[in-house]
């Protein structure tokens, strides 16, 4: 049965190769006129891709300062958390650690000491 479909593919192949059909073949390309404005599309294509280096510089320049108020914030929220004893930091280490609520004591010889506040000396104190 095979054979059969087979030799039907095989006839039906040549019939198709037999048929007359006007053959068209396109014309060869000799030469492509220049644009009179090739400058100027130059011009336009360099300006195009500064706006798109303009943009893309203020994208990264936007998540520079983003990461950076994030960074303020998170500082801060850090240095609360340690503040109210929620958190704590060893000796010599720049890692911040939970605390759990009642062990404040014992970590108390392990943690950074808080550095004392700078006072700020009035007339009288200069002298």
């Amino acid at each position: 049965m095979s054979a059969f479909f087979n030799l039907g593919k095989y006839v039906a192949g040549k019939v198709i190769k037999a048929l007359p059909r006007s053959k068209k073949v396109a014309p060869d390309i000799k030469s492509v006129k220049p644009t009179s404005d090739l400058k100027g599309s130059a011009e336009r294509t360099k300006s195009k891709e500064y706006i798109k280096r303009i943009k893309k510089l203020d994208k990264a320049q936007d998540k520079v300062s983003e990461g950076k108020k994030m960074m303020k914030e998170g500082q801060k929220e850090r240095k609360g958390m340690v503040a109210t004893g929620k958190a704590f930091q060893f000796k010599g280490v720049k890692s911040f650690h939970p605390m759990k609520p009642g062990d404040k004591g014992k970590y108390k010889d392990l943690m950074a000491k808080d550095k004392p506040q700078k006072k700020f000396k009035k007339g009288k104190d200069l002298k």
